[in-house]
């Protein structure tokens, strides 16, 4: 569903032209902006501020994108990347956005800078836990919040050069698993040609995002597997990483990354997820599924958020309760025949 202004939601499958065109007016207004992403980020989160920023920035802009978490090193590849900051003291932006992020809360320390800032906006593809920003540019059938940045700027005639298409279509691939998961559609397809018809390179950006890993990191994925488990039905499934298996390693938990999507790899499974401790009393928590279940229910009762499909939440608790508290939110949700965890 699109969003494109403060009180418009429209059942389009995409954001109506004149709507964008409202919102990027209001956009170009600021003459210094601050871009939030989510913390922990991935590639549609990097890619789709860094396009933004670079266009902007063509434009004459002051931008500043924040990260809070920095950049995950299999992410260093991302031209312009270097100019992301952990944290900025500015509070007199102009424009304060919100990129791929659903809840101010998952922008962790960059929200003030954002929020103090004259107008705010948020651009993305979530499912809202409530509806932040004066400007709205939320697409929630795209697949990535690249695909809704690129449709807000060819509305508008804005160039895209071969920088910012790089930089766009990092966070489509990444968002859509190279294209292999179900949020994929036609339309995304036609946005990823267009952005490797102005220089971008999708065999490229897709090694970096998926076949690329520091040596710390695999075995990380290692200890992962090694802990899988599933319930009796075979329908659920979970991996484990404690801050130990972090710690014996050098690993942080950007390390784990697309550790998930291996757990999801068991035959027969709806639901898979992975438990990171990042330290005691700290659980963070990804939840995929397949077949329509909607994992994002699951995440909100914990307070995080996501798509029906991919959603996250963070638990403080130990680990062994973090596992058994979403384990029974989820068999809450199963038929009562997918029975116990083996």
């Amino acid at each position: 569903m699109c969003d494109a202004s403060p009180v418009h939601e429209s059942s389009s499958p995409y954001c109506k032209t004149e709507e964008l065109i409202a919102s990027w007016s209001r956009i170009i207004e600021a003459q210094s902006v601050v871009i939030a992403c989510h913390e922990r980020p991935d590639g549609d989160t990097l890619g789709s501020a860094l396009g933004m920023a670079h266009v902007l920035r063509a434009m004459g802009k002051e931008v500043t994108v924040l990260s809070v978490d920095g950049v995950p090193e299999n992410y260093h590849f991302i031209p312009e990347c270097n100019s992301i900051l952990a944290s900025t003291y500015r509070r007199d932006f102009d424009l304060g956005i919100l990129m791929d992020s659903e809840s101010e809360k998952r922008v962790g320390s960059a929200f003030e800078a954002v929020d103090r800032a004259r107008v705010t906006a948020c651009i993305d593809h979530h499912i809202p836990e409530h509806e932040y920003g004066d400007i709205r540019v939320v697409d929630r059938t795209s697949a990535s919040t690249a695909e809704v940045a690129v449709e807000l700027l060819d509305a508008n005639n804005v160039e895209i050069d071969a920088t910012a298409a790089s930089q766009f279509l990092t966070g489509l691939i990444a968002d859509t698993g190279a294209f292999r998961f179900a949020n994929t559609t036609p339309h995304t397809f036609e946005i990823a040609a267009r952005l490797t018809s102005l220089g971008a390179d999708p065999s490229y950006i897709a090694e970096q995002v998926f076949d690329s890993r520091p040596l710390r990191a695999i075995k990380l994925l290692g200890k992962a597997l090694d802990s899988v488990k599933t319930n009796s039905a075979g329908t659920v499934a979970y991996a484990v990483i404690t801050r130990d298996d972090m710690d014996s390693l050098g690993a942080g938990d950007n390390d784990s990354e697309s550790i998930v999507n291996y757990v999801g790899m068991v035959s027969g499974v709806l639901v898979y997820m992975l438990f990171r401790e990042i330290e005691p009393g700290n659980v963070r928590v990804s939840l995929r599924s397949r077949d329509g279940f909607n994992v994002n229910k699951i995440a909100r009762v914990f307070d995080g958020g996501g798509h029906q499909a991919a959603s996250g939440c963070t638990i403080y608790a130990n680990i062994g309760d973090a596992v058994t508290k979403v384990l029974d939110e989820v068999n809450k949700s199963l038929d009562s025949s997918t029975g116990k965890m083996q």
